[in-house]
């Protein structure tokens, strides 16, 4: 701190004691304002009156807002603050810069000019700027690849030397099970008010969970300070349902329960498997046999979790007269996904109609015999009924 000698007579008694800026780091550009601390040393109880301090500026480094301020009185062993305010140019070079503290004030009689100096240390720009940080998807499945693109900039009136920017996980301690390529990369120099673009292809594997994950990307450079920025994506899976299981059985059948004969009643059941990694909501199975075969098309299962099942039991019937061979048949499976969307697959299943056998006679000889066993209990039933008629009738004569 320099102090500038006194007259002969004079004792000068002021003193720029301390300072503070806001902010407190200062870069070119900033709007900075100081506070500066001016203490009265007098030792014989002499008070400096009509004080006028004053911050000597060179205006091609700054820009003066309000540089001056007066005080009434300092009293001896006093203290009293003074606020300055000015702007650092753009432009301006870095480095500790000592500003000129000008204070004029009487002691008794005397009017004294008094100049302090404080340091102003302007520093270089050195933080990058992350911005613009996008993703292919915000919600990437598993198995999916995720591109992730952020602008690097270089705001500062300097350029950045030897650039490398990071990916970095921050929801787990390591990258794994994501693969990537490279996880950092190298730019180079940026130079004043330029971009970048920097570029990470991010592999999601099957071992990584379904869950929202947070990563950072870091900007560091020669001299510079780190600059992070974060992001997040939610990492979805995949309802994945199969056929797991097809197959009938007929009711009542004469020989092979397999065997579909026109007329047979048979049961359709089909399974379905979900060997995906998210669960399927409002599972449904129709089946469709054309019109030799009707009964039951539709069931609902309801939702099936991953590695659950679920089943669909249907009751069919062909007809008498329905042509025997191949029936085209369709089973269609319908769901809703992850993400709400209705999604459905077919399977095409044909079934084989076997021609009823033909009656044998054994079975006509036994109809007739039946049918002769029935007529004659009805005649029987009828003439006793008759005769009991008739009996009553005579009785009550």
């Amino acid at each position: 701190m320099f102090v500038q000698p006194a007259f002969a007579g004079q004792l000068l008694i002021l003193d720029v004691s301390t300072h503070t800026s806001i902010p407190s780091t200062i870069y070119a550009g900033d709007l900075v304002a100081v506070n500066v601390n001016i203490d009265n040393l007098s030792g014989v109880g002499q008070a400096a009156n009509d004080i006028h301090v004053s911050l000597q500026l060179n205006e091609n480094d700054f820009e003066i807002i309000d540089v001056e301020e007066n005080i009434d009185s300092i009293k001896a062993k006093g203290s009293k603050t003074v606020s300055v305010r000015f702007r650092v140019k753009e432009g301006t070079l870095p480095g500790v810069y000592k500003l000129p503290v000008s204070m004029d004030y009487f002691s008794g009689t005397d009017k004294l000019n008094q100049v302090d100096t404080i340091d102003l240390l302007i520093t270089s720009c050195n933080t990058l700027n992350i911005s613009e940080i996008d993703l292919s998807n915000f919600k990437p499945h598993i198995n999916d690849s995720l591109v992730v693109t952020a602008n690097i900039e270089n705001n500062c009136s300097t350029a950045a030397r030897d650039v490398e920017i990071s990916l970095l996980p921050v929801t787990n301690t390591t990258i794994d099970p994501f693969i990537v390529a490279a996880d950092s990369i190298k730019i180079g120099d940026i130079l004043p008010g330029e971009e970048q673009k920097a570029r990470f292809n991010l592999q999601i594997t099957n071992k990584v969970d379904t869950q929202t994950y947070v990563f950072s990307i870091d900007a560091n450079c020669d001299s510079c300070k780190t600059a992070s920025n974060s992001f997040s994506f939610q990492v979805l899976g995949r309802p994945e349902l199969v056929f797991s299981n097809i197959e009938y059985s007929v009711e009542n059948a004469l020989g092979n329960d397999s065997q579909i004969m026109q007329g047979s009643l048979f049961t359709f059941s089909v399974q379905l498997d979900n060997i995906g990694e998210e669960k399927a909501k409002a599972v449904s199975i129709s089946v469709d046999f054309d019109e030799a075969i009707v009964g039951t098309s539709k069931s609902f299962l309801g939702n099936i979790d991953p590695d659950d099942s679920g089943a669909a039991i249907f009751n069919l019937s062909t007809a008498f007269d329905a042509n025997p061979g191949e029936t085209p048949g369709t089973i269609t499976v319908n769901y809703i996904d992850e993400l709400g969307v209705e999604q459905s697959f077919t399977e095409n299943y044909p079934l084989y109609i076997n021609a009823a056998p033909p009656t044998s006679p054994i079975v006509w000889i036994f109809l007739l015999i039946l049918i002769i066993v029935v007529l004659a209990l009805v005649y029987f039933i009828i003439k006793f009924v008759f005769r009991q008629l008739a009996l009553r009738k005579a009785q009550s004569r």
